[in-house]
C-alpha cells in the first residue's frame, strides 16, 4: 500500500473532494495559459502530460478509486432503535406499569472476510486506474508526437517548394536573358512561367497543410487559439539494434499490456468479493427494556442472521466469474497484439532505415550534379528546356520522397516507443541523430 493511499485514508471525504476540485481548477488554469509558439518534440510531450484535458480527466479516476478504497475499508454502521410501549385498553397483560421503554443496538459483524476482500479489490482498482493513466498517457503522447511529426514534414515541404521556386525563378532569369539575346525562344520563357505558376499553387496547398497540421496538434492538446511552429527539422530518433532485436522482452513493459493485466487482477479480486458476499453477515443485538410506575428493567443480548434460503447470491458470483474470464482473455489478447505490433514496427523501422540510408548514399549526393549537368547542357545547346525542367522536377520529387520517408520512419519509431513505454522518457537530452539535408 502506497503512501498516497494512507494520505487519502487519513483525509475526510470533503477534503478529498476539495483536492479533486482544486486539481481540475489547476488544469483549467494551465490550459488558459497559451504555450510558446515555437516548440520542439520534448515541449510537445510535456504539454501533453501537463495541459491535456483528456489526461487530466483520466487522472481524476485515480482519486475516485482511492475514494472507493476508503469506502471498502469502512466498517458497517450500527443501528440504534428506541421505542415506547403503553397499554391503551384492558388489563396490563404485557407488563405492569404505565409504559415501557425499549432501546436496542444492532451491530453487524463481518466474520467471512468481506471487508478484507473489498479492501484488496479497491487497492487493485487503484493500481488499475494508475495503469490506465500510464497507458492513456503513452497512447496520447504517441498521437501528439505523430501530429508534431506531420507538422514538421509539412513545414519542410513548404521550405522545399520555396527553394524550388527560387531555383525556377533563377532559371527563368537565365532563359529570359538568353531569349533577349536571341539564344532562346520565348516558348522557353513561357514554359518556365507555367512551371512557376504550378509551383506557386503547390506552395499554397502546402502552406494550408501546415495550418491544418498545426490546428490538429492544438486540438489534440486542447489549446485554443494556438498555432504551433516546429523548431527542429525532421530527425531520426537514435534507436540501437538491440532495442529492435528483442521485441518480445520489451512487451512486458508495455503500458497497454500492464493496464490489461491490472484489469484482469481487479476482475479476479471481484470474484473473491462476490464469493465472500454470499455468506450472510450476522448482527449482534444488545437491548434494554424498562417500565415506569412501577420501575423494572430487563437486559437483552442476542444474535440475528439472514437465512439464505431463496437468494443464495449465486448470480453476482457467476457474473463476476464471467467478467474475470473475459478480462483474462482480454489480457492474453492484448499481449498477443502487443507482441505482433512490436514485431511489425520493428520490421517497418528496419526497412525504412535501410531505404533512407540508400537514399543518402546513392541519391542525395548526386542531385546537385544532376541539376548542374542539365543547366550546362542547356547553355551549350545540347539540351532543351524540357530536359532542364525534368532535372528540376526530379530533384524536387526525390527530396520530397526523402521527407515522406523520414516522416514515416519517425512515426513508426514513435509508435514503437509508445508500445514499449519508452516514449515518455524522451527529453531534450535524448540522443538524436539528424539526417543530412
Amino acid at each position: 500500500m502506497t503512501s498516497s493511499i494512507y494520505q487519502h485514508l487519513a483525509r475526510p471525504l470533503w477534503l478529498t473532494i476539495a483536492v479533486a476540485t482544486l486539481s481540475i481548477h489547476l488544469n483549467v488554469s494551465a490550459q488558459s495559459t497559451v504555450p510558446p509558439t515555437s516548440v520542439d518534440l520534448a515541449t510537445v510531450l510535456r504539454l501533453a502530460r501537463e495541459v491535456s484535458p483528456r489526461l487530466a480527466i483520466e487522472r481524476l479516476n485515480i482519486s475516485g478509486a482511492e475514494a472507493n478504497r476508503i469506502t471498502a475499508g469502512a466498517y458497517p454502521n450500527p443501528t440504534l432503535s428506541f421505542g415506547r410501549s403503553k397499554t391503551q385498553s384492558g388489563q396490563a397483560t404485557m407488563f405492569t406499569g404505565k409504559h415501557q421503554d425499549q432501546m436496542n443496538l444492532e451491530l453487524p459483524v463481518m466474520l467471512s472476510g468481506q471487508r478484507s476482500a473489498r479492501i484488496d479489490k479497491a487497492e487493485r482498482e487503484i493500481e488499475a486506474a494508475r495503469a490506465r493513466v500510464r497507458a492513456g498517457t503513452s497512447t496520447f503522447s504517441a498521437e501528439v508526437a505523430s501530429a508534431y511529426t506531420a507538422l514538421q514534414a509539412a513545414q519542410e515541404t513548404v521550405a522545399l517548394l520555396t527553394k524550388t521556386r527560387s531555383e525556377l525563378q533563377r532559371l527563368r532569369d537565365i532563359i529570359a536573358g538568353r531569349a533577349d539575346s536571341g539564344m532562346a525562344s520565348r516558348f522557353d520563357v513561357l514554359r518556365l512561367d507555367v512551371e512557376l505558376g504550378t509551383n506557386q499553387s503547390k506552395l499554397g496547398e502546402a502552406q494550408a497543410e501546415v495550418s491544418d497540421c498545426a490546428g490538429q496538434l492544438a486540438a489534440l492538446l486542447g489549446i485554443p487559439q494556438w498555432q504551433p511552429v516546429a523548431t527542429n527539422p525532421l530527425a531520426v530518433i537514435n534507436m540501437t539494434a538491440t532495442q529492435l532485436d528483442h521485441p518480445q522482452q520489451r512487451r512486458t513493459h508495455s503500458p497497454i499490456l500492464l493496464s490489461a493485466q491490472s484489469e484482469a487482477r481487479v476482475a479476479a479480486s471481484a470474484v473473491e468479493v462476490a464469493r465472500r458476499e454470499r455468506w450472510p453477515v450476522p448482527s449482534l443485538n444488545v437491548g434494554r427494556a424498562q417500565t415506569a410506575d412501577p420501575f423494572g428493567a430487563v437486559g437483552y443480548l442476542g444474535v440475528s442472521v439472514e437465512l439464505p434460503l431463496f437468494d443464495t447470491r449465486r448470480g453476482p458470483l457467476a457474473k463476476a466469474e464471467s467478467e474475470a474470464r473475459a478480462a483474462a482473455l482480454k489480457s492474453e489478447l492484448t499481449e498477443s497484439e502487443t507482441a505482433a505490433q512490436l514485431l511489425r514496427y520493428a520490421q517497418i523501422i528496419r526497412t525504412r532505415q535501410s531505404a533512407l540510408t540508400r537514399y543518402e548514399e546513392d541519391t542525395a549526393a548526386r542531385l546537385p550534379t544532376l541539376q548542374q549537368m542539365a543547366e550546362d547542357a542547356y547553355r551549350l545547346g545540347r539540351g532543351t528546356v524540357f530536359d532542364l525542367l525534368d532535372a528540376t522536377r526530379t530533384r524536387h520529387e526525390l527530396q520530397q520522397n526523402r521527407i515522406d520517408l523520414l516522416a514515416a520512419l519517425i512515426d513508426a519509431q514513435l509508435h514503437w516507443l509508445a508500445l514499449t513505454g519508452e516514449l515518455e522518457r524522451l527529453h531534450p537530452s535524448t540522443p538524436i541523430t539528424p539526417t543530412p539535408p
